[in-house]
């Protein structure tokens, strides 16, 4: 036997076992759900290989078959619920004194302004004074917070679009341009709104909004409903 060569093998099956522990602790990492159970999914099967081809431990093996089959289990059940208009709701907010609105900007102003540099949180004369706001509730958390001014000609500006971290499949903006629009807008309004992040941008272009010029970095865009 080719010693050499079995032991080279073993550095390269050593190797993948790395990638899977990185895989795995990386998905541990994350804060987007859907995403977590992705990555964790992709590492479990290497582990399975791993311990296949390397180890044959039969406690491995099992272990991450049964995460493999969690995880995929919930994918899918992610999948299909996305028909399920049930799992949603609106919550309309009257005014910026409302203590839940003002908690949940609080929160999340860190990460609104990593999408909106020019936010501005002030509840007296910041970004959202004098704008109209509600919350897609998801299983009745309050996952993601519109804001938006009327504008001419049944024109809609919308201020913020923010959705928390562990929500953002675009199943709640799928809601709120399917079954909210019609409840603050009238047909054949224009929604408009600046992506000043390319992150944002890609976004708004996936939500079927069209890019009308740019100002400097900023990129307007335009959404008829």
């Amino acid at each position: 036997m080719n010693w050499e060569y079995f032991l080279g093998l073993l550095d390269h099956f050593e190797f993948v076992g790395l990638i899977a522990m990185l895989l795995v602790s990386a998905s541990l990492c994350m804060k987007n759900i859907k995403t977590l159970r992705i990555v964790n999914l992709a590492g479990s099967l290497v582990f399975i290989g791993y311990s296949l081809f390397i180890t044959i431990s039969l406690s491995v093996l099992l272990l991450n078959a049964f995460t493999v089959m969690v995880n995929a289990y919930y994918l899918l059940q992610m999948k299909f619920e996305t028909t399920r208009v049930d799992l949603f709701d609106v919550l309309f907010i009257d005014t910026i004194e409302d203590d839940t609105l003002r908690r949940f900007i609080r929160f999340h102003s860190e990460d609104i302004t990593r999408f909106n540099p020019s936010f501005n949180p002030d509840f007296k004369t910041g970004t959202l004074v004098g704008a109209e706001y509600c919350f897609i509730l998801r299983e009745t958390l309050p996952v993601s917070l519109v804001a938006y001014k009327r504008g001419k000609d049944d024109e809609i500006v919308i201020l913020l679009d923010y959705v928390v971290p562990a929500f953002r499949d675009f199943r709640n903006a799928k809601f709120f341009f399917s079954h909210v629009v019609n409840r603050i807008a009238v047909p054949g309004s224009v929604f408009v709104a600046r992506g000043e992040v390319k992150a944002h941008s890609r976004y708004l272009k996936r939500m079927g909004f069209i890019e009308t010029g740019r100002e400097d970095k900023t990129i307007c865009f335009r959404k008829a409903v």
